[in-house]
């Protein structure tokens, strides 16, 4: 799940790779399977899903053009963390996992600014544990909200307002909470001029004002 600064990751699997199109709902990997590609997203968005207690889906991310995402199992050879999944019609590169070892074994650039995503990556993901086991929901989801706004910006070129194309429902699985909870949270939101909501999107307004809410809760 690279960004930002790991452009050049996303280069070399654009490059090398081969384009694969996915059609909506395809799934391109499944949770413990045991293949090593490594991908960019071209284009569309892919959904990152675990399995939970009941045959319950978790959303855990959603990789948008341009990041890189499958790498783990091709550093450490264990099975996939996670199941990939299109949420509408898009198209990946696909690397294999020995060519992407192979390029950056041969650039200490490349596995520098790979690993610094990686550590952004865990970084990311210790915060929303930490916000999820001490905020509220509204907290939550203002600072889920604000993470998407940045980054649907910088794929979508930035903009006045941050488009998140995603589902209350998504949203809730996103924050391990109900439906109806995030709801309530949204409507928050919507009350104080910080977001609009319309079907399967949500339109950040003010950033500033959100990036508040979310450190005072």
């Amino acid at each position: 799940m690279f960004e930002g600064a790991r452009t050049s990751v996303a280069t070399v699997i654009a490059e090398r790779g081969r384009r694969r199109h996915l059609d909506t709902g395809e799934v391109l990997f499944r949770e413990a399977d045991r293949s090593t590609s490594v991908y960019e997203c071209v284009s569309g968005r892919i959904r990152m899903v675990v399995s939970a207690a009941g045959g319950r889906e978790l959303l855990l991310d959603v990789e948008l053009p341009g990041d890189v995402f499958g790498e783990l199992s091709a550093i450490d050879g264990g099975g996939r963390s996670a199941t990939a999944i299109a949420m509408e019609p898009s198209v990946v590169a696909e690397l294999p996992g020995a060519e992407f070892l192979d390029a950056v074994r041969t650039s200490p650039e490349l596995a520098m600014v790979s690993l610094r995503g990686l550590a952004r990556q865990l970084r990311r993901a210790n915060a929303r544990i930490r916000v999820g086991e001490t905020e509220t929901v509204a907290t939550r989801t203002a600072h889920l909200l604000l993470e998407l706004a940045e980054r649907f910006a910088r794929a979508d070129g930035g903009g006045v307002h941050a488009v998140v194309p995603i589902t209350q429902t998504d949203l809730a699985e996103w924050l391990g909470a109900t439906r109806e909870t995030t709801a309530r949270a949204l409507a928050e939101l919507r009350r104080a001029g910080v977001i609009t909501t319309a079907r399967s999107r949500i339109t950040v307004k003010d950033p500033a004002a959100l990036a508040a809410l979310a450190r005072t809760g």
